[in-house]
């Protein structure tokens, strides 16, 4: 009797045993950017809490920020290879798969940050834009709006003159660098993670970029001035590894893209409270914010506003056009 009675204990531990198993996580996602305590930052923990409050899916989520785990480029070979299964990014960075990932990034097509959200998520529009790079194995599940762009400066920037002469660094894009060079400054294309480093050394004399992620980052113990111009939107995503998704099951591929779709609406309304906050974070650490004078942040913009037409249409190959031109269609719909 005491026999049956040990052995009905032993098998009662080993079920509880296995059904603990089964409800513990049997896939790791790991979640990697560049940036830290900011909106790419917030998304991957709100991606950790949504997958643990989770249990069936099975998707245990680690989180690398600061390109712990490696720079852009290497973070974007890593989804190709399925070794590394979500990266938070600008698509703006993937210009190198596909050219039409610099759209979103063409100056002046958006009133301000949920205008962006509106356009960007459009069908007509998102549903071409998030499959550029499915061919390469890159999928865009979610799709958001991060914030506008500043100039961070050693120097001041209060007038357009101030611009002449300095080095300020930007995407790897003939746009981008032709939009600092309209004002006499040279476009100096350099990766997120080095930017910092490089202010230090006085590579460079300034930023483009949003005044949200430059706080995160903490350029003001380097940077003391920052320009609120505005000119742009800069959109973020949530790209997953299409060979990593192949390796999920059924229940947790259906778990996983639902999670991840679900998340833009909530990164875009996340963001747009860290910008609220984003100039008294500046100002707190001793830098100065500033703005240009009326008629010259309307110089700015007019002079900015045709970069778009140029290098996304008019010179342009078929494939960027196309979507440019969604865009532009979408932006309108969607005032």
């Amino acid at each position: 009797m005491r026999v049956h009675t040990i052995l009905g204990a032993l098998t009662g531990l080993a079920v509880a045993a296995s059904a603990g198993a089964a409800g513990a996580a049997s896939m790791t996602m790991k979640v990697g950017y560049a940036t830290i305590n900011d909106p790419q930052h917030a998304v991957a923990q709100e991606l950790q809490k949504r997958f643990a409050a989770n249990k069936e899916a099975g998707i245990e989520v680690k989180i690398f920020p600061s390109g712990q785990i490696g720079k852009i480029p290497r973070m974007i070979e890593g989804l190709q290879l399925g070794t590394l299964e979500l990266m938070i990014s600008p698509p703006g960075f993937m210009v190198g798969i596909n050219p039409a990932f610099q759209v979103p990034d063409a100056p002046g097509v958006f009133t301000d940050v949920f205008h962006a959200h509106r356009t960007l998520n459009d069908p007509a529009f998102y549903g071409k834009f998030s499959k550029l790079a499915a061919k390469k194995g890159i999928g865009m599940p979610s799709l958001y709006v991060y914030g506008p762009t500043s100039f961070a400066s050693k120097q001041p920037l209060r007038k357009l003159a101030d611009f002449k002469g300095k080095k300020i660094r930007v995407l790897a894009t003939k746009m981008e660098s032709s939009l600092v060079g309209k004002f006499g400054a040279a476009g100096v294309p350099i990766p997120y993670t080095e930017v910092l480093p490089a202010l230090q050394r006085g590579t460079i004399d300034g930023v483009r970029s949003s005044i949200i992620v430059m706080g995160g980052s903490k350029f003001f113990t380097v940077t003391k001035f920052i320009t609120v111009v505005e000119s742009g939107f800069i959109p973020s995503a949530l790209l997953v590894s299409e060979a990593w998704r192949k390796k999920l099951s059924a229940k947790q591929a259906k778990a996983v893209n639902a999670v991840l779709a679900g998340m833009g609406e909530w990164a875009t309304k996340t963001a747009a409270e860290f910008g609220k906050r984003a100039e008294k974070l500046w100002q707190d650490n001793g830098a100065e914010v500033i703005r240009l004078p009326a008629a010259e942040q309307k110089q700015f913009m007019d002079t900015v506003r045709p970069l778009g037409d140029e290098f996304l249409g008019k010179h342009a190959n078929a494939g960027v056009r196309e979507i440019y031109a969604l865009m532009k269609e979408s932006a309108k719909r969607n005032m």
